[in-house]
């Protein structure tokens, strides 16, 4: 026997009968459907060295392609065990890199004069911005945020690459879905006003697909500058392979002759134009020695284009495929077997999967258990890791599973509070890190010295070194919307022997030196300085001090990257870099040190091939789980069908891959509420389960198992607040001043949305940066008053001169001013049209009104009116300009959870307010809000209604608990009632800004 052999051979005993059976089935196509646990890694490498045993081939004719670069590591691992270093002539790739390396070595065939340059992520974001940006979008790119649609788009795009679909033929389909949608006698009303009509919802589909077909236009100029800079994306890649071999005999005769056995692992990911690629290459040929091995109960990558029907493909494709199925599970225990197979029964697999794991079944165990809350969960899988790892067991065996990524943060920081090791994964984001923001706001300053914005926010970051008061002091004793550097470096210069040594001026004084440093220092080299001295050195503990260096040495390695393909790029032109990243959620992980021998914390999906002793999934609710993120876009229904939807089998799919990720013991947890206290319920196909398949833990014994740490458990590890000293005499300052600001419908709104939103905005009054939302409409405000004070109804081109003046002097970004110049003078010219016309001859715009209510001596109440009416009969109708979409009177007029007006009816109740208490017998008889953009045939366009005094009670209570809540300092602690609404901020920023300046 030959030495080399001997590894094989030990190995190749070991394998049990089925296994035997796929590793010596050398001729002919073959499918293994393989279960979670039984070797296929195994199998496919022992196959390899088979082959080169059996069949006279060198190992370079032998080809394995897998879906992931760690695949690849531990094939070729497994390999150099087998075969020596003859492992290192077998061809073990990506799929993504084979079809890399072929597009390579053939591009001039595809039309290209050199080799296409692949975008990666990052590279491909700044190309969909640059074409977002360039282009006068009407629905591709919202105003409030250009970034809306950026994943949908290349979502889409990806999907459509996919799927084989151009441009061309993509628009066909959506024009065809909308032709047959028209047609269809269903779609037409049989009843009530609308009969004959489209029916409205049919009206709402069609709107959507008229929207959808932007993208066509977009993706034509995707794909145009794409071939005309000789650069391919990752879909690009795979399309151009299979048009290489679809169209050239001689490439496709290359490849068969070149390799003479093909081996694909992790089919189950497999997309269409990945099957089209094996199909076109070795589907008609004489010897189709094409191996594929998969589990289609592992099939969790849907949205990226795998999918059942490429199994059936397969063996439609291949005619005398050889089916094996390999049951005999190798990694857990029989229970975790028994639940699995329970949920989720294979399609393609003959028999249930069976245990040879060494524990046996006695330590072995699977928990279903039932808690008060979604935070409770977590606490208890923390304790139970800690009690897990006091037991010897490491931490790296140990995970927790979540469905959704918003999980695994808030995951991350309830366990880490709990004092636990945490993996060093890439969970955590760059952007998402208070360092981070700390060193932008400085990038700012050094780059414009002049941005009062960044200037008054950096007196609250760690790296200025001044405490809380002092700056709250400064910004009180000038206007914070004219700050200059130099204020910062006089400032204390009045306090004699002293002078100079006030922290705000030593920050000042910080800033122009490191102005001074960076101003000849290439990127590399300003971002270190830059960062070492904000960061780093100021840290005041070995804590903050890894933590500085994770995230400076994150910038530097953003910094050298860019300069490797731009070597003159400025600090301003890296930021801009970094914020494009930003903007369009692009995950930059922290370059951490060390800590990858923590408890794994990840999604369901996330844990796909990987395996630990204790596995802990949570949050398996019914509304948690079968949540799917919608598209930003109606497909047509002969492409929504290529994208699986979230139905149950797609939900046990990944119920079950993460139950299989546990070797030994395996918990499954859900609550009965949420945060808000709403009500939760299991999720159904666990529900489903047979209780012999469970140990059940009502939430009576799993509370009881909490408490037994003790009753603080449940808040010692709450966010913290803020508290302390400096806190303490914050509000004693805020209770002497709060009455020198103006009482305004804004003020109360920010106020009792969130108090520290009032603290920052209006209370100090720190500047902020305008939003091309909020720029747009005060353009348009600008443009509607000039109209109604000139008295007379103005062209289109005249309306057009007076929006695009507004929108300069508001500074509206150069690359958006066309579009925002089309829609102003669209909403403006609605309203001279149908509005204008109809106005009262007696009509104030932008009145600002004044009034002091005995009830409130201390307080001035302020207003500005977009437009008053005054009539013959001595009424006044108040109206109140709106851009943006239009709200439901549902919306405007429902209270909150405390009886509160919405922002909406407050705003029209203060209105009525200052006019009575200013004008003494002056009724206001119809207060209006006037949604500017809505269409003519929006019901909801123009809502009026007569403010009561049931409306003006409720406004003066809101008065009331603003007055009593500061001066008894009691606003601190009032909860904040920040809402996303999906703009993809989970948290208040200035309830996250309170507590890392006051914390202690």
């Amino acid at each position: 026997m030959k030495t080399s052999d001997i590894p094989f051979k030990e190995a190749y005993k070991k394998l049990n009968k089925e296994q035997k059976r796929a590793v010596d089935t050398l001729d002919g196509p073959v499918m293994v459907i393989a279960g979670p646990g039984t070797g296929k890694t195994q199998v496919l490498s022992l196959r390899i060295a088979n082959i080169l045993k059996q069949a006279d081939i060198g190992a370079s004719g032998i080809l394995c392609l897998t879906f992931t670069r760690s695949g690849v590591t531990a094939m070729r691992k497994r390999l150099v065990d087998y075969i020596g270093t003859d492992a290192n002539k077998v061809v073990v790739a990506t799929f993504h890199g084979f079809a890399q390396r072929l597009v390579e070595k053939n591009y001039e065939l595809l039309g290209f004069i050199q080799p296409p340059e692949l975008l990666d992520d990052n590279k491909a974001v700044f190309l969909v911005d640059e074409i977002l940006h360039d282009r006068n979008w009407v629905h591709l790119r919202p105003r409030a945020n250009p970034a809306t649609y950026f994943n949908d788009i290349k979502s889409l795009i990806s999907l459509l690459k996919r799927e084989q679909l151009s441009p061309s033929d993509f628009k066909v389909t959506v024009i065809e879905e909308i032709e047959n949608l028209t047609q269809d006698p269903t779609s037409i009303s049989s009843r009530g006003e609308t009969k004959g009509q489209l029916k409205k919802e049919i009206q709402t589909k069609i709107e959507s697909l008229q929207k959808t077909a932007e993208v066509v236009d977009f993706y034509q100029v995707y794909e145009e500058t794409k071939r005309t800079r000789a650069l391919m994306d990752y879909d690009d890649v795979l399309a151009y392979a299979v048009q290489l071999v679809s169209e050239f005999e001689d490439v496709r005769a290359d490849l068969f002759e070149t390799y003479q056995y093909v081996l694909v692992d992790e089919h189950q990911d497999s997309s269409g134009i990945q099957n089209a690629f094996l199909t076109a290459v070795w589907a008609n040929v004489e010897q189709q020695n094409i191996f594929v091995v998969g589990d289609d109960r592992q099939l969790i990558y849907g949205f990226g284009g795998a999918s059942m029907n490429h199994f059936v493909d397969f063996l439609n494709h291949f005619k005398n495929t050889q089916l094996i199925t390999l049951v005999e599970n190798y990694r857990s225990t029989a229970p975790i077997l028994e639940l699995a197979d329970t949920l989720l029964t294979s399609e393609l697999a003959q028999g249930k999967l069976s245990s040879n794991h060494k524990l046996g079944d006695k330590a072995s165990q699977a928990i279903l258990a039932e808690y008060q809350y979604t935070r409770d969960e977590i606490i208890a899988a923390g304790l139970y890791f800690k009690h897990t790892i006091a037991q010897g067991v490491s931490a790296h065996e140990c995970a927790l599973l979540v469905p959704k990524n918003h999980q695994v943060k808030s995951a991350v920081q309830i366990l880490t509070g709990l004092g636990l090791p945490v993996s060093g994964s890439s969970t955590e984001s760059l952007f998402a890190t208070r360092e981070y923001a700390d060193m932008r706001r400085v990038f700012n300053i050094v780059i414009n010295p002049s941005s009062s914005v960044d200037l008054a926010e950096s007196l609250f970051d760690a790296g200025a070194q001044i405490a809380p008061l002092q700056a709250h002091s400064f910004l009180k004793s000038l206007k914070p919307r004219n700050l200059h550097l130099e204020d910062l470096i006089s400032y204390g210069n009045d306090q004699g022997l002293f002078a100079g040594e006030n922290p705000i001026a030593q920050w000042g004084k910080k800033i122009k030196s490191l102005i001074e440093q960076t101003v000849h220092e290439p990127l590399t080299a300003t971002v270190s300085l830059l960062g070492n001295q904000i960061l780093v050195d100021s840290a005041h503990n070995h804590a903050q001090l890894v933590r500085s260096v994770e995230v400076v040495r994150t910038l530097i390695h953003l910094a050298l990257s860019r300069h490797e393909q731009h070597p003159q790029e400025t600090l301003a032109e890296f930021v801009q870099y970094l914020d494009r990243l930003e903007e369009y959620g692009t995950h930059v992980p922290v370059a951490l040190l060390g800590g990858k021998d923590g408890i794994q914390i990840m999604t369901l999906h996330g844990s796909k091939g990987l395996e630990f002793e204790h596995v802990w999934i949570a949050h398996m609710n019914q509304s948690t789980l079968m949540s799917q993120r919608r598209g930003g876009f109606t497909l047509p229904e002969s492409i929504a069908e290529k994208v699986e939807a979230k139905d149950e089998t797609v939900a046990k799919r990944e119920v079950y891959v993460a139950i299989t990720r546990a070797k030994s013991f395996c918990t499954v947890s859900y609550a009965l509420y949420d945060s808000k206290g709403s009500e939760l319920e299991l999720a159904h196909i666990l529900g489903e389960i047979p209780e012999i398949h469970w140990i059940k833990k009502p939430s009576a014994t799993t509370t009881a198992e909490i408490l037994a740490h003790g009753e603080s458990i449940y808040t010692q590890y709450q966010p913290k607040s803020v508290e302390g000293t400096d806190v303490d005499q914050l509000v004693q300052l805020v209770k002497e001043r709060f009455a020198e600001s103006n009482v305004s419908v804004t003020l109360l709104n920010n106020f009792f949305e969130c108090p520290w939103k009032w603290y920052f905005r209006n209370f100090l009054q720190l500047p902020d940066v305008k939003g091309a939302s909020l720029i747009f409409g005060s353009a348009v405000h600008t443009t509607l008053e000039k109209i109604i004070k000139g008295k007379h109804v103005p062209t289109k081109p005249v309306v057009e001169q007076y929006v695009r003046e507004a929108l300069i002097q508001e500074s509206a970004e150069e690359n958006a001013l066309e579009q925002l110049v089309i829609e102003g003078t669209a909403c403006v010219m609605r309203f001279v049209e149908t509005s204008m016309p109809h106005l009262a001859k007696d009509c104030v715009t932008e009145r600002s009104i004044s009034y002091r209510d005995p009830v409130f001596p201390n307080l001035s109440l302020y207003g500005k009116i977009d437009l008053t009416e005054r009539f013959a009969d001595g009424t006044v109708t108040v109206t109140d300009f709106k851009t943006g979409s239009s709200k439901t009177t549902g919306v405007i007029e429902k209270p909150d959870e405390n009886g509160r007006m919405s922002d909406y009816l407050r705003q029209l109740a203060m209105y009525s307010y200052l006019i009575n208490g200013s004008e003494k017998g002056t009724v206001v008889s119809q207060s209006r809000l006037y949604f500017l953009e809505a269409k003519d045939t929006d019901k909801n366009r123009i809502y009026s209604t007569h403010i009561t005094r049931e409306h003006l009670d409720l406004l003066k209570k809101d008065i009331t608990d603003y007055q009593e809540l500061l001066e008894s300092g009691n606003w601190i602690s009032q909860e904040c009632r920040f809402k996303p609404f999906g703009t993809g901020i989970t948290e208040c920023e200035y309830c996250k800004r309170a507590r890392e300046v006051y914390l202690k």
